[in-house]
């Protein structure tokens, strides 16, 4: 609904230029509901036209503004909708669309020619305004669309502080002695699901890997893990913080009254038509129960090989050895390096009708079709080497093992490679030739790594530059002095980084992709091996070898503007 306002002639003198429109009748029409409140579509038939649409091309072409068309997956970012009230939208059907810079802010609007509206805008957010034309249906719904779900979440905020006052709780952990049948009502009541469902919601918006739940004696705070950072966002009230700990619990089918031990489960929920698997630890602290969700999106999970983040090169040479009949291929790298994802890729890119393929994993982080998955349970004796004795009694062809983590694991993937098996599975390492060592350390047979191992791969992430805020910059000549260590021409490089804008949330970032050592086990190195070498040694064999250390493979991402100095020594050593 919009409120029509005169304010001038010059409105008028050049809408008579229209072919369509008369002045006289267009006068009319707008004298007529001069000081009504009536939709487009009516001021539209009353000028002759068909639908508003028409009313919103005709308002473009007499005032030579741009026509925007808001297509229907279209966001308005959070910060948008702060600068102007829904009020103020509603009242004069616009809708802040994005802000140029730190001085302009462009808005669409139905009626271009109110200019009240834009001297309201103008005041209530001190930016200068730009206007384009948009069809009066599209802002409505835009509006519906960003200010309910704005709404939605200060509304369960508000609901749960009223809640709480309701339960008469007091600080000092009072809400911690609530008896668990009054502890289980209070979760399962509406501003309290709502609460949760609505923190989900919005980890798939931000693009979050993990939420983190952590209370301290006066508050609870909560923070997502968005390309690897954690971010805090808006907290519950601390009294209300067992209510949503046991809703979560619930969820995940854990016990609620056990506040002592650890717990882990899990549960599902489906958004946007994507079933989004959520992985729950319950873990207890000195104020409450830390608890962490990590959030398992088959979708983001299952990509193509190609869009890892492997070079051209190192990607072919990676699929050579893929498709080799046994062998073992082992990803190194700490928690939250991407070794999971580069393991499923692999394992779609060979996901074939006429190979068996067989994973052993703890948890299964996603489900896959065509693929055969085991889940360990260590609590009824069910371990991988249990696992992986009996798999082998299941004719497989390819073998993925979650993690090498003692002899008899470490023992029964050779035995499988020297049986006809090819193996994949990862380490905890800081770099690849260090696996070795590893290995050996555990219990394994130098030789026998040698005849078996294929590949070692180290793996670590780091943020792409988000692609909307881009631009060029010039780096400390420290940093250059750095990352000429490695490529001796970096003084040469132009460098970019992200200004930060709305769409990744004003870091500068938006994604990740891998860096890697990429080691191909060759004669050399298997001589090696065999004879004990230092680690240094077989560093130095493996680079001499064509291994490409971590932090060059990085600074190579760097010099194609894929990402940044700072991130590569965020996450690499530059030895």
């Amino acid at each position: 609904m919009v409120k029509f306002t005169m304010n001038g002639s010059e409105g008028w003198k050049r809408m008579e230029t229209t072919a369509k429109l008369s002045i006289k009748q267009l006068q009319k029409v707008f004298l007529d509901h001069r000081d009504e409140e009536v939709s487009l579509q009516h001021i539209a038939q009353d000028c002759g036209l068909s639908s508003s649409r028409e009313l919103a091309e005709a308002f473009s072409d007499l005032l030579k503004l741009p026509l925007t068309e808001i297509p229907e997956e279209h966001h308005v970012s959070r910060e948008l909708i702060a600068l102007v009230p829904e009020q103020i939208a509603r009242r004069y059907t616009l809708i802040p669309f994005r802000k140029d810079n730190h001085h302009s802010l462009t808005v669409v609007t139905a009626n271009p020619l109110d200019l009240d509206a834009v001297d309201t805008v103008r005041a209530l957010t001190g930016l200068e305004i730009h206007k384009t034309v948009g069809v009066e249906e599209d802002i409505l719904r835009m509006i519906d669309q960003s200010y309910r779900a704005e709404a939605f979440i200060d509304e369960s905020l508000q609901d749960i502080v009223s809640l709480e006052e309701g339960f008469n709780l007091e600080e000092d952990h009072a809400s911690d002695r609530i008896e668990i049948d009054q502890l289980k009502h209070l979760a399962n009541d509406a501003p309290v699901i709502r609460f949760v469902n609505l923190l989900l919601m919005k980890s798939i918006e931000d693009r979050a890997s993990d939420i983190h739940f952590e209370p301290a004696e006066k508050y609870v705070a909560v923070r997502f893990r968005v390309d690897g950072i954690l971010r805090e966002v808006t907290p519950p009230p601390r009294s209300l913080y067992p209510a949503i700990s046991t809703r979560i619990k619930i969820l995940s089918e854990l016990d609620i009254a056990e506040h002592r031990l650890p717990q882990d489960g899990r549960f599902k929920f489906k958004v946007h038509h994507r079933i989004i698997d959520v992985r729950v630890s319950v873990l207890p602290v000195a104020h409450g129960e830390k608890i962490v969700l990590r959030i398992l999106d088959r979708d983001a999970l299952l990509v193509d090989m190609a869009d890892v983040g492997f070079e051209p090169d190192m990607l072919a040479n990676f699929q050579r050895i893929l498709q080799m009949p046994n062998g073992i291929i082992l990803l190194t790298g700490p928690t939250g390096s991407g070794k999971t994802t580069t393991l499923y890729s692999a394992l779609s890119f060979l996901k074939n009708p006429e190979l068996n393929l067989q994973t052993v994993e703890d948890p299964i982080e996603y489900l896959v079709d065509g693929i055969n998955q085991t889940q360990i349970r260590p609590n009824i004796g069910l371990d991988f080497a249990d696992c992986l004795r009996s798999i082998l009694r299941q004719d497989p062809d390819i073998i993925m093992i979650g993690e090498i983590r003692d002899l008899e694991t470490a023992q029964i993937a050779i035995r499988s490679s020297l049986t006809g098996h090819l193996v994949l599975s990862t380490l905890h390492t800081n770099d690849a030739p260090s696996s070795f060592s590893q290995l050996i350390d555990i219990g394994v047979e130098p030789y026998l790594m040698a005849a078996t191992i294929k590949l070692l791969i180290a793996q670590r992430l780091v943020r792409i530059i988000c692609p909307k805020c881009k631009e060029e910059v010039r780096p400390l000549r420290s940093q250059i002095d750095l990352v000429k260590l490695h490529c001796p021409d970096a003084g040469h490089w132009t460098y970019w980084h992200g200004a930060g804008c709305n769409e990744c949330n004003h870091t500068g970032y938006l994604g990740r992709t891998g860096i890697f050592e990429f080691l191909e086990v060759t004669d050399e190195l298997r001589e090696k091996v065999s004879t004990r070498q230092s680690n240094m040694d077989l560093r130095a064999a493996a680079i001499k070898c064509g291994m490409e250390p971590l932090a060059h493979n990085g600074f190579m991402k760097v010099k194609k503007g894929v990402t940044t100095i700072e991130e590569v020594l965020r996450v690499a050593q530059l030895g």
